[in-house]
C-alpha cells in the first residue's frame, strides 16, 4: 500500500510540475524560488508548511502525516500554488507584498494579507 502511495504521489507531482513549467519564466522576478524554499508557520494553518528548492509542498501535522500537498513556483512576484482537490486541479496565484529571510507575506484570493514566519 506504501509502494502504491509513494508512486501515485510521484506521478501526481511530475503532472504538477509538467504543468507549471510549461506557464514559462520571467527575468524579472524579484526573488527567486529559493528565497522562499523551507519551513514555514502560516497565519492561516496551524501545521507548518514545507516549501521545498524542488518545487513541491505540503503540510505537515505534528504526527508527520502530510494533511495536504502539492506544487509550487514562483515568478513574476507571484507564488502559484498547485493542488489537486476532488480529482480536479486547482491554481491559486497570489502576489508577494513583501518578503525577507524570515518572513513574506502574500495577497489572498479575498484580498486579505497571509503571513508566512520561518521556522527553520
Amino acid at each position: 500500500m506504501d509502494c502504491l502511495l509513494r508512486n501515485s504521489k510521484v506521478a501526481f507531482t511530475a503532472i504538477l510540475f509538467l504543468i507549471a513549467t510549461l506557464n514559462g519564466c520571467s527575468n524579472r522576478d524579484v526573488y527567486t524560488e529559493k528565497n522562499f524554499a523551507g519551513k514555514w508557520q502560516s497565519s492561516r494553518v496551524t501545521a507548518p508548511i514545507y516549501l521545498y528548492e524542488t518545487g513541491e509542498w505540503e503540510i505537515i501535522t505534528d504526527d508527520g502525516a502530510s494533511q495536504q500537498y502539492g506544487i509550487w513556483q514562483y515568478k513574476q512576484n507571484r507564488i502559484m500554488w498547485t493542488v489537486r482537490v476532488d480529482h480536479r486541479i486547482i491554481h491559486d496565484t497570489n502576489a508577494v507584498l513583501s518578503a525577507t529571510a524570515k518572513e513574506f507575506k502574500l495577497r489572498e484570493r479575498d484580498g486579505s494579507v497571509s503571513t508566512f514566519s520561518r521556522l527553520d
